[in-house]
């Protein structure tokens, strides 16, 4: 006899390791995020990941080390070189980052993160190491995540237009 009311026909998975619970999310999260793809496909709009402005800005000597500090969460915003494995939410989009995800999950859970790396524009993150702790973060509801900070000026914001071969210059200009 069922005692649930209107679940007769829902099935629940059992686990049998906390391993197997957290794949178990990451695959639902994962067929969410390409859902939500598929579905803004068809609507002609974008779920990818926001990529910073010029990978060769990083080069340039407007930035600076903040260093580690607690940021926002919801001001991570985009990525230096993982659009493709994450959508617009941080929501895992590519099986073969299950495993890495998975030990994120876990790793928090014994609270033995590495601060991520990003770059900071205005108030805006982008990462370059720690997409799958930003993600975890996320599904998880945590505010704050601990990061090392580069920030940029906002003056470098326009020297992230130049092309890369004049960047390249001007930075070898300063320092000659």
């Amino acid at each position: 006899m069922n005692t649930s009311k209107g679940k007769e026909n829902e099935h629940i998975p059992s686990f049998t390791t906390l391993r197997s619970f957290i794949s178990y999310k990451f695959s639902e999260l994962r067929v969410r995020a390409l859902h939500d793809s598929y579905l803004k496909k068809l609507t002609g709009s974008e779920s990818k990941l926001e990529v910073f402005p010029g990978k060769e800005a990083r080069l340039l000597p407007s930035r600076q080390l903040i260093g580690i500090k607690n940021i926002r969460v919801n001001q991570i915003v985009g990525t230096l070189n993982r659009e493709t494995d994450f959508d617009h939410q941080f929501r895992p989009l590519k099986k073969h980052i299950l495993s890495r995800w998975v030990n994120a999950y876990i790793l928090h859970g014994q609270d033995d993160w590495f601060p991520i790396l990003v770059h900071k524009i205005r108030e805006q993150y982008f990462v370059e190491d720690g997409h799958h702790r930003v993600s975890v973060a996320r599904v998880i509801g945590m505010d704050f995540i601990e990061a090392k900070v580069w920030e940029y000026s906002s003056q470098s914001k326009n020297q992230m237009r130049v092309s890369p071969q004049n960047a390249r210059r001007k930075v070898r200009q300063k320092f000659m």
